[in-house]
């Protein structure tokens, strides 16, 4: 049996003597290239995402994680066919030196079976890379949002005429790519468990505005930092889920753009009881530590801001 979703760990040698730094749009070029989609499919989420961008180990090797979401259709392109074989990414010339599958649990398992003698109530879920996550203030204008409900966390699952059409992030990706007799019913148990989920700060891991650099002189607004979930109440299926939700964290990612390698994160479960902590922060209020930046250059744009603001995990998944 093929497990899926896939996860790889790629170990590159760049070739190029000199070159820029590579860039979030030349990864996606690559996997544009290996993992086409149809051009009515061009435009809608994808079915992989980047875990981070290549990472330099030293002595001109490179650390990548890649992961295929989708149950049913297969990468076109398996990416541990490709070791010894040099592949262009920007103005780099990398070639795979070892290709390790990193994750072995098909949907039907992480959905299903019983998660172990131990449940898991608290996470720690640090950011690998910047979220870009964004809210709209009250003239409409899309905005920073960087203290996110666990709701906005684990992504959202989009309905209409009565049938699931779209998601993103982890819920997104059940939605989407999980056997829709087991995504349904599953989708069903987070609903009514995860009004539970509580965020509070880590200390001294403050989420904080982030901007990266990106193509054509634009600033991508994100947010660093690690946030604490602790489940307040529920039974054992609810825990199995939180479970579930939190390993569908890490392979989907956080927030927009995580076919580009952003919203990647880092989760360690927390056996720990220490009850949690919650922050109140007025809704209007702006954010009064956040780190100087440079405005970002967006057609019509004024002066960019980020909003922090206090949402529970009630109400519907399916946005």
């Amino acid at each position: 049996m093929v497990s899926v979703p896939r996860r790889w760990t790629v170990i590159l040698r760049d070739l190029s003597d000199t070159a820029r730094p590579i860039r979030p749009e030349d990864c996606h070029g690559l996997l544009n290239r290996w993992w086409p989609q149809s051009p009515e499919e061009h435009a809608a989420a994808k079915r992989w995402s980047m875990n981070g961008w290549p990472l330099p180990l030293g002595d001109r090797l490179h650390h990548w994680t890649l992961t295929w979401l989708d149950d049913e259709v297969p990468p076109p392109l398996d990416p541990e066919g490709l070791v010894g074989d040099p592949q262009r990414i920007g103005d780099h010339l990398l070639v795979p030196l070892s290709v390790t599958r990193t994750h072995e649990r098909t949907y039907a398992q992480m959905l299903v079976e019983p998660r172990g003698p131990s449940a898991v109530r608290a996470a720690e879920v640090r950011s690998r890379t910047p979220i870009v996550m964004t809210t709209r203030d009250a003239t409409g204008e899309r905005i920073p949002h960087i203290w996110p409900s666990p709701r906005r966390l684990f992504g959202a699952v989009h309905r209409s005429g009565g049938g699931i059409v779209g998601g993103s992030g982890a819920v997104g990706a059940v939605a989407r790519f999980a056997p829709p007799a087991l995504a349904e019913a599953w989708l069903e148990l987070v609903l009514g468990g995860m009004a539970q989920v509580r965020r509070s700060p880590l200390e001294g891991e403050d989420v904080r505005l982030a901007e990266h650099h990106h193509a054509d002189n634009r600033t991508v607004l994100g947010w660093h930092g690690g946030i604490r979930l602790d489940m307040a109440g529920g039974d054992r299926r609810h825990t199995d889920a939180f479970a579930t939700l939190l390993e569908l964290l890490e392979l989907a990612g956080a927030g927009k753009y995580t076919a580009q390698g952003f919203g990647a994160v880092h989760v360690d479960t927390v056996t720990c009881g220490r009850p949690p902590v919650e922050m109140s922060v007025p809704r209007t209020r702006r954010v009064s530590n956040r780190t100087p930046r440079r405005t970002p250059q967006r057609v019509g744009d004024t002066h960019a801001h980020a909003v922090a603001e206090v949402e529970e995990f009630g109400g519907t998944l399916f946005d």
